[in-house]
């Protein structure tokens, strides 16, 4: 059992004696406590990442921008949580860096050409693949499938508006952190977008199959 599940189920168990539930209901509040403790786990090392590369807005918005669209769009589950804040952080710091010390180096056009087509990629591969459900947790409703389909391009929408919004900004005063931003939103919707298709998700189960190596290796040592 990993630290975040140990902890959600005592906190399952000592809510359970407080509000003195039945046991259904503990393992609900176990079941949000963990989503919650991954979320702040998550949210935490990528802080720490971002914050000793230097990078800690970028990476931030990088990671709030994809989890965000994941919420509803699904994609590929890591095997453990874990592995799967590893992967997260190791994403939205490199996503930072490349926005940080690489992307700024652009024209304001050859900027805008880059977050276009980010965006219209990720337009596209959402409406065909989301929701992109898991083993453990299918979609088996064809109207639940159709809400986070609809959800997860009105996300895409709500960030492109941002977007324009924010190019605006740029146009009008040349702050070089609406461009960085705006860099950020779209790497993330485009990275969620490619964990929907088919070799996205291949290239990330190699490197989840690394990590448990890993792991195990050194676990045996």
């Amino acid at each position: 059992m990993y630290l975040n599940e140990k902890l959600a189920v005592s906190l399952g168990k000592k809510a359970k004696n407080i509000l003195k539930t039945d046991k259904e209901k503990e393992e609900i509040i176990v079941y949000g406590a963990i989503n919650l403790l991954q979320t702040i786990f998550s949210i935490a090392w990528v802080i720490i990442a971002g914050a000793i590369l230097g990078v800690l807005y970028e990476a931030l918005i990088f990671s709030v921008s994809m989890s965000i669209l994941r919420k509803y769009s699904g994609g590929f589950h890591a095997s453990s949580p874990n592995r799967c804040i590893i992967g997260g952080t190791i994403s939205a710091a490199t996503a930072g860096l490349l926005v940080d010390k690489f992307f700024y180096k652009f024209s304001f056009v050859t900027t805008l050409i880059m977050i276009i087509t980010f965006m219209i990629i990720a337009f596209i591969i959402v409406s065909l693949k989301a929701p992109v459900d898991s083993p453990q947790k299918p979609i088996t409703k064809v109207s639940m499938k159709k809400m986070f389909k609809r959800n997860s391009i009105i996300t895409l929408a709500i960030f492109s508006t941002i977007i324009i919004i924010l190019c605006l900004f740029y146009s009008t005063n040349n702050k070089l952190y609406y461009l960085k931003i705006t860099d950020c939103i779209s790497l993330g919707c485009l990275w969620q977008s490619i964990t929907l298709t088919d070799r996205g998700a291949a290239v990330f189960k190699k490197v989840d199959s690394v990590l448990k190596n890993i792991g195990e290796r050194r676990k045996l040592n």
